[in-house]
């Protein structure tokens, strides 16, 4: 199975979710409810291999606005790997991440779009939680596990990116070049490098008797 997250391979197998994959691979994927389909953290949008993995289950159907779905939304904790192929994901964060280098002003328009998904997707969202507490449905003894494993994976991404992100100057620097023009000079931006001042002789002449 050749499972790509945010551009780095991971180990999978066919019958996990693309989530248990996410953790185990220390790949940037919402963590937070231990995946029990109660945060909506782990939305990805599948890029790739949509066929390899298994329709949209009753929580997705609920959390997700037709748009999403329609984008190649799924929730990492509910999409299993069903059968052998290439699958390829990138995760919210990591979408985020990307555009905040490639085009901060596009942030704008996304974080709007996902608000009213969000807001859409309220109602179904509540009916199925209540139905799945009423059916006692929510996995609460794995819960304890499942955190633990989520925590486990959320430090391992964090030790093992960390360094990688400390040199974000170039990435910095692209950022800065994306914004618009100042309408004005800051005075430090004025003055001359060092480097590219003339050099310049002065004589002193003795003084006349």
């Amino acid at each position: 199975m050749n499972l790509t997250i945010n551009d780095k391979p991971c180990s999978s197998a066919v019958g996990q979710t693309v989530g248990k994959a996410a953790r185990l691979n220390h790949s940037h994927v919402g963590y937070i409810c231990g995946g029990h389909g109660v945060c909506n953290a782990c939305y990805v949008t599948v890029l790739e291999g949509a066929d390899c993995l298994a329709p949209l289950t009753e929580i997705e159907q609920a959390f997700l606005s037709p748009r999403q779905i329609a984008a190649g939304g799924r929730m990492a904790c509910q999409a299993t790997i069903a059968k052998e192929g290439n699958v390829k994901v990138l995760s919210r964060p990591e979408e985020v991440r990307n555009m905040l280098f490639s085009n901060p002003f596009a942030l704008f328009a996304y974080a709007a779009q996902m608000g009213q998904d969000t807001i859409r997707q309220i109602v179904p969202g509540i009916q199925n939680y209540a139905g799945r507490i009423a059916r006692n449905d929510l996995g609460c003894k794995e819960w304890p596990e499942d955190l633990k494993e989520s925590i486990a994976g959320a430090v391992g991404l964090a030790v093992e990116t960390l360094p990688q992100m400390i040199p974000f100057k170039e990435q910095l620097m692209g950022l800065l070049g994306n914004l618009p023009q100042l309408p004005f000079q800051l005075p430090f931006a004025q003055a001359k490098p060092a480097e590219h001042l003339e050099r310049v002789t002065i004589t002193v002449a003795p003084p006349k008797d």
